[in-house]
């Protein structure tokens, strides 16, 4: 365990067992918690909740041991993909303050360590769904770690269009979910995936600008760092806003969902873009403030929106 980890602080001479005791569990509490770290938890489990949205849109509900073993796949599934995702930038990390104490840069897991974390959950979690609950989930699962791992995070490096393939295995758990309950084509997961695909637009295009600087210094060509002004990030953030409105609306006007919904997404659609409205509006000195409000307003939308979603599909 030596080559994953920071060189300790060297015990005292004669030091008694105790203390020998003490330091291994410390070290052991600092690799699990690095581990740990290395699947991005919050993302992780943001992930889970909209494979869940998709399993209970099926009609499955949420319960049950086939359920607990479908979100343990996915899950496990997810946080080998965001391990490879971190294996990939480690280099890039350790340029930008935000990222630089991540555990590949800091040097608590070294590489080598990190990529075996990565295969071996993602190995286990699409494992488990084979066998388990069924295939063709098990191949979707591991259809988004090849788009996110090996596809959208290299492609960061060299193309400004990375945020959108990324966006498609990013938009997949709730198809994740509805498989895992079988029923793949359900209309109300295909719903939740063509929001999801629109929502990251503006999300990442708030917290892309506010970023911009460490993004540039690390050397991503995405939108925000190579537009030094931010018209055309918040062009393209108002038209995903619009985009995003339709498609959440659509079932509505079309009578597949009913008033809940349909009122969730109305109201959630004018107050994104509003706040997408006032990013592309905002002058220079007022755009990081207005993409902060951006950002924050893209986390409020989703979970009254999903929520309504699943209710109507009950």
């Amino acid at each position: 365990m030596a080559d994953t980890m920071t060189t300790s602080r060297a015990l005292p001479p004669n030091s008694g067992g105790n203390a020998g005791l003490s330091e291994r569990e410390n070290r052991a509490a600092g690799v699990g918690a690095a581990l740990l770290t290395l699947t991005k938890p919050r993302q992780a489990f943001f992930s889970l909740l909209t494979a869940m949205a998709g399993y209970a849109a099926a009609g499955a509900g949420t319960g049950g041991i086939r359920f607990g073993l479908a979100m343990a796949g996915i899950a496990l599934s997810t946080g080998g993909a965001l391990a490879l995702n971190q294996w990939w930038e480690a280099q890039t990390d350790s340029l930008m303050d935000r990222t630089r104490g991540r555990p590949i840069p800091s040097g608590v897991i070294s590489p080598g360590a990190a990529l075996g974390w990565s295969v071996f959950l993602a190995g286990t979690g699409a494992g488990l769904l084979f066998w388990l609950i069924n295939p063709l989930t098990a191949w979707l699962t591991v259809a988004a770690f090849v788009l996110y791992g090996l596809i959208y995070t290299p492609m960061k490096r060299v193309s400004r269009w990375a945020t959108e393939v990324g966006a498609v295995p990013g938009a997949m758990p709730p198809l994740l979910g509805a498989a895992a309950a079988g029923d793949p084509a359900n209309a109300g997961a295909w719903v939740l995936v063509g929001i999801l695909f629109f929502w990251q637009m503006p999300h990442f295009y708030g917290i892309g600008w506010v970023c911009r600087l460490e993004y540039r210094a690390a050397g991503f060509p995405l939108l925000p760092a190579v537009d030094r002004s931010g018209r055309r990030t918040a062009r393209w953030a108002l038209a995903h806003a619009l985009l995003l409105a339709v498609a959440s609306l659509l079932p509505w006007a079309a009578g597949w969902l009913g008033p809940v919904y349909g009122l969730t997404a109305l109201i959630g659609a004018v107050f994104l873009l509003t706040r997408v409205w006032g990013f592309h509006r905002s002058g220079p000195g007022r755009r990081d403030r207005a993409a902060r409000r951006l950002f924050w307003a893209t986390i409020l939308y989703l979970p009254p929106v999903m929520a309504a979603l699943v209710f109507e599909c009950w």
